[in-house]
């Protein structure tokens, strides 16, 4: 889908088969695409729904007409939440745009011992968590949440649960082949993973521990690759 053009559309910026895009949108496509009356677009409600919709007006309001509606476009089938240590500003913006690529719907960042960042530039957060999505066109935009420690997260959190550490006595894959999740809460650990309180927080709780083999992996490598096992499954156990 590389030709296609996503704009993010309001709920109520839609009226039957009508839409308006607000002014951001509406400048990013005559301004910056060039896009004309009679041009195609994608629009996503941020909620859940992509529509294909025809540009009939381009003047200093973009507005058109909407052709088709899909529900849950782009989606994966199991909800997938991230609770991950923050690391790095950098690492972890790119973690933010990777984690949406993959299909994650919602990404808490943990404040852990052994995080070298204790803070989070909500803004900036939200804005690259909308733009990834808006770029890789999926229709339910992932929440950001603000930082929070690990048993607050816990101990809010009702979704089945599973901690990723390279100590686990199960590998992921195998775990998901067992369970089948419909929903599923993954936790991972900062640079240097989780200190050894946090993991007997963690067992005390009786989470399941699993692991994503023996090469010991960054941690946004180990959220793209969690992602992808729990969405398609693995190949080995």
């Amino acid at each position: 889908m590389a030709d296609e053009h996503f704009f993010y559309i309001s709920p109520n910026n839609i009226s039957k088969n009508c839409f308006t895009l607000d002014a951001e949108e509406a400048h990013h496509a005559v301004n910056v695409l060039r896009l004309k009356a009679e041009d195609e677009i994608w629009l996503l409600d941020g909620v859940g729904t992509a529509y294909r919709g025809i540009i009939k007006n381009n003047g200093q309001e973009v507005s058109g007409e909407i052709i088709a509606e899909s529900p849950g476009f782009s989606e994966p089938k199991v909800k997938m939440h991230l609770a991950v240590g923050l690391i790095k500003k950098d690492r972890f913006e790119w973690l933010l745009e990777k984690a949406v690529e993959f299909g994650a719907v919602s990404i808490t960042p943990l404040l852990l011992a052994r995080c070298v960042k204790k803070s989070l530039n909500m803004e900036r957060a939200l804005k690259i968590v909308r733009t990834a999505a808006k770029q890789c066109g999926r229709s339910r935009f992932p929440i950001i949440h603000e930082p929070i420690s690990l048993i607050q997260f816990i101990d809010k959190s009702i979704k089945c649960i599973v901690c990723l550490n390279s100590y686990g006595e199960q590998s992921l894959a195998s775990w998901q082949k067992d369970v089948q999740p419909n929903e599923v809460t993954m936790l991972i650990g900062p640079e240097g993973d989780f200190s050894e309180n946090e993991m007997t927080v963690i067992r005390e709780k009786n989470i399941p521990i699993v692991s994503l083999g023996s090469r010991r992996l960054r941690t946004e490598t180990a959220v793209m690759t969690a992602l992808n096992i729990i969405e398609f499954g693995g190949l080995n156990d």
